[in-house]
């Protein structure tokens, strides 16, 4: 199933906020502080700190990068080949695909993004 984030999201955040939801952004230094929060449900964004966080070296980062084309109206099929991606969106073209385990830098890495994109 292939959403369109632009769309959906929105959608989804409005109808959480309908139910009562509410989002609270907190910042722990470490885990004893996890404790002290009333809320019943607790959503884990941390990322790549998780594995510091926790202690939890089995914990390893799988690295995938994305490329954005310009939106193109005319193209209306999805391509999959070799585990590489393209979903055209009203945003724009996604390419995607790239793997790379234990890599932990956040940054983009320019020779991945020009083969998602080829030649």
């Amino acid at each position: 199933m292939l959403i369109e984030p632009a769309t959906f999201l929105p959608a989804l955040m409005q109808d959480f906020y309908a139910a009562g939801g509410k989002i609270v952004v907190t910042e722990f230094p470490d885990r004893s502080q996890e404790s002290s929060l009333d809320e019943s449900v607790i959503i884990n964004c941390i990322g790549l700190g998780s594995r510091d966080l926790f202690s939890d070296n089995g914990l390893i980062p799988i690295k995938g990068q994305l490329t954005f084309l310009l939106p193109q109206p005319e193209v209306e099929y999805i391509m999959i080949s070799g585990g590489l991606y393209m979903f055209p969106r009203s945003d724009g073209i996604l390419l995607g695909g790239s793997f790379e385990r234990k890599v932990f830098t956040p940054e983009p890495d320019p020779q991945v993004a020009k083969s998602l994109s080829g030649p």
